[in-house]
């Protein structure tokens, strides 16, 4: 493992083994890039293809357009003019970067992480970020907290688990996820991706993206079996879709395959919901990756009653959501 600038110019640790390479940002612990390599590969062989459509530039990275592989907390996508009640008290958080409209995706996208371990395990290579929010930090979110990012990596696959830890003497709101943008080898479109959704629900939202509701059911739903297997070509999405259903290893499973040569990409995780974007308003490349987003709670949950539990973090106690992606080569 070594600590350095990229080739992009963006500070950032590289790690390589046997099967693979990836550099992570210390800006928000982001993944910049992911490239498995040959099976029979060894760290002479050069790298392989980058899976993951991260940030380019610092200039692109200081943007945060599109929020490319970004770590997704305290909150998860929007919060609607920033304004949520927690604890009985009316809370209103400002825009994240100063040159953002809404509210969304949380401020660890744009904190300095610290890799605080790096090491070997079982054959695994394993980094862990950390960064701390002080009461001050953030308007509106007037809470002591840290962020852990635990990256893991063996060969073709890459594990995360983001921790939240609540070093304050009172209840705070927490919700993670994350928000890769994927490709496969030798693709030039998204296009010539089938999708696999472990789902048959999506959540039904206006035209900013919050999730609608009904006085009596909460959140509403509509039955969407288009994309247990589908071709992307065609679909334009930005959609978050839920009741999840596992795969018999009990994890939930998202995939994207090579339609020409059956090489795939899976996305699973333990819990929560999967939001798919198609990036069709993306600055670069747009519909060249797909994002494929695990989150642990649906759009604008601190405003959802029924997730208040779901998302309240206890003085002293640490939650944890976890994830990971595999790639599987052509057959």
């Amino acid at each position: 493992m070594t600590t350095s600038a990229t080739g992009t110019g963006i500070a950032a640790v590289t790690v390589s083994g046997k099967g693979f390479s990836a550099e992570i940002a210390y800006e928000g612990a982001t993944l910049l890039s992911w490239r498995p390599r040959p099976a029979d590969g060894d760290d002479s062989d050069g790298d392989g293809e980058n899976l993951v459509d991260g940030y380019l530039t610092p200039a692109e990275m200081q943007s945060q357009n599109g929020v490319r592989n970004g770590i997704l907390a305290p909150f998860t996508n929007r919060i609607p003019n920033g304004r949520y009640e927690f604890g009985g008290e009316m809370h209103h958080i400002k825009p994240v970067l100063a040159h953002e409209a809404l509210v969304f995706h949380g401020f660890a996208r744009a904190l300095p992480f610290a890799l605080e371990q790096s090491f070997e395990e079982d054959g695994a290579h394993v980094l862990i970020f950390r960064a701390e929010i002080s009461p001050t930090d953030f308007s509106g979110y007037p809470y002591r907290l840290a962020i852990e990012v635990e990256y893991r990596f063996t060969d073709h696959a890459v594990s995360i688990d983001i921790r939240g830890i609540n070093h304050g003497d009172r209840p705070l709101p927490f919700a993670a996820g994350w928000h890769p943008y994927f490709r496969l080898p030798g693709i030039a479109s998204i296009d010539d991706l089938l999708l696999t959704l472990p789902s048959r629900t999506a959540i039904e939202t206006d035209d900013d993206l919050i999730p609608l509701r009904d006085s009596r059911t909460g959140i509403v739903k509509r039955d969407d079996t288009r994309f247990l297997y589908a071709p992307v070509a065609g679909h334009v999405l930005d959609v978050c879709f839920t009741d999840l259903i596992a795969s018999e290893n009990g994890l939930y499973e998202t995939r994207i395959e090579n339609r020409h040569d059956g090489s795939s990409l899976t996305v699973w995780q333990e819990r929560g919901h999967m939001h798919v974007f198609t990036g069709d308003t993306l600055a670069r490349d747009r519909r060249k990756s797909i994002a494929l987003e695990p989150v642990e709670m649906p759009t604008n949950a601190f405003n959802q009653p029924e997730l208040a539990a779901a998302v309240t973090l206890q003085p002293g106690e640490t939650c944890s959501f976890r994830f990971g992606v595999r790639f599987e080569a052509a057959r």
